[in-house]
């Protein structure tokens, strides 16, 4: 059959991929029928192939199956229906698994000895994982908003540690989901044996992440040096994911043949944005025919840079490099009356600035669970509550497309620590002003992350903070703005105290910041296609409700962010999975060293071969400790309970 025609497609579920140690990593097949053999492709979560993730990957998977490839989907060990212990969270034996799991498969009779990698989130910091493992048959990957160093990235930006999005909205959702069974029972009741084994060895992944705030060898060992991966890769990013900056320093960073896509999306797969959706997958396909098949079909000789824009109106172009290398920085000074220019002022001023730590609500949430929802509002609020340096208007049309770099020079007067957040905004004629990108800095890690050394009190130094990777116009008549805080709640973990600085501007050595402006150009055709409205559809019996809420009490000073959903996914071979899931984090403006996190989580499924197995975890966390429990009942009565604290 010629590869263009529809193949039908063949299911086989619960292969077990044997690993060097002992352990069996469950995957679910989907192959053209026929013999084949096919090149494959897969992807590696820890979201549970007969479940959660399973019904999310159903479409790719026989996409890629119809067009004559074996697609299949893979359980970490200790997790879904794979045996073994569970390694620790973004630990380099995720990798080795991949690794060996490539290998595997291209030994299978319907394996050409062919292998892709593919994957969004987690199943694209697990293909980076892979291929730096350099596995022989692995031939090109597709991660999709990943990351590299989940330290740098994600969970300590700039040294500052993450609160709301790492340990309530991921963290202790990960917590239920870890002690669910297996949702695919065998007749010879293996599923047990490994559920047995999970309760017993099983430690919430969050547990560690609080007595590691330096880059120590801890998480060194986790990260992934980008120069190691020799598999032509296909990187697909969005500017408000949790992981823009992270996608683009990839990219930069590999030598073997590469693309990449970035989008104005958040967290979740470009045809289920609720804006800008595009088809990706057809692309794909052309990236997989050219690597695994050795299609000569042009894409490698294609403008390998796609970018989104943004702006009043969204616009695609092809580019040859990232950075674009026409960029050119433009060095905007900050100066007395709050004023950004791009002229250095001769006159030394200085502005004393005294934090609040429920500054940053308005940049919206860090939602590394796919709501579809949490986009930034106007941050006329926060811009408010900081140091907020005003451009005037601008004469033409500016597009900004890097990482702009602030040099911020500041003296800590007081505070037990200090964290230094840089936002760049467009402020509309209305004086609506829209967030382009932020940066942060713990400013105890201004010279290292792995070997931190607090600033002298009152003593000025420049800091420089490394805003994050956008593309933004902001259009002729709007105005730039810096904002500088020592808050980004709920993105970042309140500090103790509430510091006190004395920014200084003007003269030689005042602040600025570096913004790359890309001259205009006339944009030419690219690949991106939209996508069509009914793909935005959750698969069926599946529903999804989000939810978030922003609530200030006006007498106690406090406030509390909450996000979370309730969601049912189908399983497989009939009937669902029910979870629902709220985390919150609250800070007091008067008493930010009560900060905490809490989360609380219920998942319930109907099993034909136990009963009504349901999963209640609950997690309360502060900056100096933590205590979660995880209950698990069986029609009712207990079956397992613990309590983890520190």
């Amino acid at each position: 059959m010629d590869r263009e025609e529809p193949h039908q497609v063949v299911i086989e579920r619960n292969l077990l991929i044997p690993m060097s140690d002992g352990a069996h990593l469950a995957a679910d097949l989907y192959r053209p029928a026929g013999d084949g053999p096919f090149p494959a492709v897969f992807s590696y979560y820890p979201y549970h192939k007969d479940d959660m993730i399973g019904s999310m990957c159903e479409r790719q998977l026989r996409y890629f199956a119809e067009h004559g490839y074996a697609g299949l989907l893979i359980d970490f060990r200790g997790l879904g229906s794979s045996d073994g212990i569970v390694h620790e969270a973004m630990d380099r034996g995720e990798g080795r698994d991949g690794a060996e799991a490539v290998e595997w498969i291209a030994e299978q009779a319907w394996c050409d000895g062919n292998v892709g990698m593919f994957g969004m989130s987690y199943g694209g910091i697990t293909s980076f994982k892979t291929a730096a493992e350099q596995p022989p048959h692995l031939k090109a990957i597709v991660p999709l908003m990943g990351c590299t160093d989940i330290y740098l990235d994600y969970l300590y930006p700039g040294g500052c540690l993450n609160s709301l999005g790492a340990f309530g909205a991921w963290g202790s959702w990960m917590l239920a989901m870890n002690l669910m069974p297996p949702t695919l029972n065998d007749p010879e009741g293996r599923w047990y044996r490994v559920w047995q084994e999970r309760l017993a060895n099983g430690r919430p992944y969050v547990f560690p992440w609080l007595d590691h705030p330096e880059h120590d060898d801890y998480w060194e060992s986790r990260a992934v040096d980008p120069e190691r991966i020799k598999t032509p890769a296909f990187l697909i990013a969005g500017w408000r994911d949790i992981f823009p900056e992270p996608m683009v320093r990839a990219y930069e960073g590999i030598t073997a043949p590469k693309k990449l896509w970035v989008g104005p999306w958040m967290h979740s797969l470009p045809e289920l944005s609720p804006f800008e959706a595009i088809e990706y997958l057809p692309e794909m396909l052309r990236w997989w025919n050219r690597w695994l098949r050795d299609d000569d079909n042009g894409i490698a000789e294609e403008a390998p840079v796609t970018i989104c824009v943004q702006g009043q109106r969204n616009t695609w172009r092809n580019e040859r490099k990232w950075p674009i290398p026409r960029a050119k920085a433009v060095k905007y000074f900050l100066g007395p009356r709050r004023s950004l220019t791009t002229a250095a002022g001769a006159t030394e001023g200085a502005e004393l600035y005294h934090g609040r730590q429920s500054v940053g609500v308005a940049a919206g949430l860090w939602d590394p669970t796919g709501l579809g929802i949490g986009l930034p509002f106007d941050q006329s609020s926060d811009d408010l509550a900081s140091l907020a340096f005003t451009s005037p208007a601008l004469a033409a049309d500016t597009e900004i497309s890097g990482s702009p770099e602030a040099t911020i020079r500041v003296a800590i007067e007081a505070g037990d620590a200090v964290n230094l957040v840089a936002k760049l905004c467009d402020v509309a004629p209305d004086g609506h002003s829209s967030l382009i990108t932020t940066g942060w800095l713990n400013t105890n890690h201004r010279n290292s992350h792995r070997e931190p050394e607090p600033p002298p009190r009152g003593h000025p130094y420049d800091f420089r903070i490394q805003l994050w990777a956008t593309s933004y116009l902001v259009p002729r008549g709007h105005r730039l703005r810096l904002s500088i805080a020592c808050a980004d709640f709920p993105r970042l973990w309140p500090t103790p105290s509430n510091p006190t600085i004395r920014l200084l501007h003007g003269g030689r050595r005042g602040s600025s910041v570096k913004i790359p402006v890309v001259p205009p150009v006339k944009a030419a055709p690219t690949n991106i296609k939209p996508a069509d409205p009914s793909l935005r559809q959750l698969p069926p019996g599946s529903t999804m409700a989000p939810r978030y809420s922003i609530e200030r009490d006006m007498v106690a000073g406090t406030t509390q962010i909450s996000t979370g959903s309730q969601r049912t996914a189908p399983l497989p071979l009939g009937g669902t999975m029910d979870t629902d899931h709220i985390a919150t984090a609250s800070v007091s403006d008067s008493h930010p060293a009560g900060a905490n996190v809490q989360g609380e989580t219920k998942i319930s499924v109907q099993l034909p071969a136990l009963g009504r197995v349901e999963v209640h975890t609950t997690s309360w966390i502060s900056r100096t400790g933590m205590t979660l429990t995880g209950r698990v009942t069986v029609d009712g009565r207990e079956f397992f309970f613990n309590r983890w604290q520190k």
